[in-house]
């Protein structure tokens, strides 16, 4: 459960869920949704380097809990309840992104499907306005076979995923990505070809800042909600927010939620 108590009811709600490309976009991700979302937001994200839908997943020297598994749920469910007992309704945005990851650590495309119904299941439930995304399926099927396992030997060395099994694995990932987000009303999201460079996986620096615009923009378009956008500057100490739960070198690290908050009183809750 959560260890601090969430008091802002009326403000708007959103869930993030993703990997490196969460990670390396999560402070202009946080300006994009207050710039284009104004008033106080509770924010509960879940992402990381090497970050599993369903498993533990490890980086160099820091273990996560799998998305599905992790604290967020908790903490989101809280915020639900107690708005509702509060007799509110607070509006409801998810993206889930970042999802090919998985077939680097072995698990099938039907079973990061079963993942991510897990995860927006709860979330449609709500009336979320969901987003989700695809994987680039043309920037892995234009490299070749030794550009594939250089990539895969840097970022991810253990991966037991194979040149040929990449090559049928991601189209069909992707076919049942768009098929689950028909299924639950979700909104499907191509990443542009210009977003990546040799680096087939991570969107480029310079691209990041639209990238993640047009993308947080999918939710306004999918509810039609009025917006008097704001200027919002990207904070670089979101990078530096710890998630509530993780290992260490082996060590079990705890961190008090929300990790920050912000005058108004919306916060962001780090899983």
């Amino acid at each position: 459960m959560p260890t601090d108590a969430i008091h802002d009811c009326d403000a708007a709600h959103v869930v993030i869920l993703g990997a490196s490309n969460v990670t390396l976009g999560f402070p202009r991700i946080v300006a994009e949704i207050r710039r284009q979302f104004p008033g106080r937001l509770q924010i509960f994200a879940a992402h990381g380097h090497g970050r599993s839908y369903g498993r533990p997943s490890w980086a160099p020297f820091r273990t996560l809990p799998g998305l599905r598994q992790c604290g967020l749920w908790d903490a989101f469910r809280a915020a639900r309840d107690q708005a509702q007992q509060a007799g509110q309704a607070p509006p409801l945005y998810a993206l889930a992104t970042d999802l090919g990851n998985d077939l680097l650590f072995g698990a099938t495309p039907d079973q990061i499907d079963e993942w991510l119904r897990e995860c927006l299941a709860p979330l449609k439930r709500e009336g979320a306005v969901l987003t989700v995304g695809r994987p680039p399926v043309f920037a892995l099927q234009r490299i070749g076979r030794t550009r594939f396992k250089a990539t895969r030997s840097f970022f991810f060395p253990n991966s037991p995923l194979t040149y040929e099994r990449m090559l049928s694995d991601v189209p069909r990932l992707d076919e049942l990505i768009v098929a689950r987000a028909q299924e639950l009303g979700a909104t499907p999201f191509a990443p542009r070809p210009e977003w990546y460079g040799f680096d087939p996986i991570h969107i480029r620096r310079p691209w990041r800042t639209a990238a993640w615009r047009e993308i947080i923009g999918l939710w306004s378009a999918a509810d039609a909600s009025p917006r008097s956008l704001l200027n919002v500057a990207p904070r670089r100490r979101d990078w530096l927010l710890r998630a509530a739960d993780r290992r260490v070198f082996g060590a079990r690290r705890q961190t008090p939620q929300p990790a920050f908050r912000w005058n108004d009183g919306g916060a962001i809750w780090l899983y």
